[in-house]
């Protein structure tokens, strides 16, 4: 009934990843786009759906 750990490492590589994703991702739009409110709003909108790929390719191969 536990969880295998490979999807216990499929799972810490997520939460790791994204954290680490998410505050070098807010860290560089910051730097590079201070003064302007669209192009961050842009940013993370491209941010925030790229992350998914990676993602993705983890949960599939820690699936099995």
């Amino acid at each position: 009934m536990y969880p295998s750990f490979k999807k216990f490492s499929g799972i810490l590589i997520i939460l790791i990843g994204l954290t680490l994703y998410a505050l070098l991702v807010s860290r560089l739009i910051e730097a590079f786009f201070a003064d302007h409110i669209v192009l961050q709003l842009i940013c993370y909108l491209v941010a925030g759906i790229v992350w998914i790929f990676p993602a993705y390719w983890v949960l599939k191969k820690t699936s099995t």
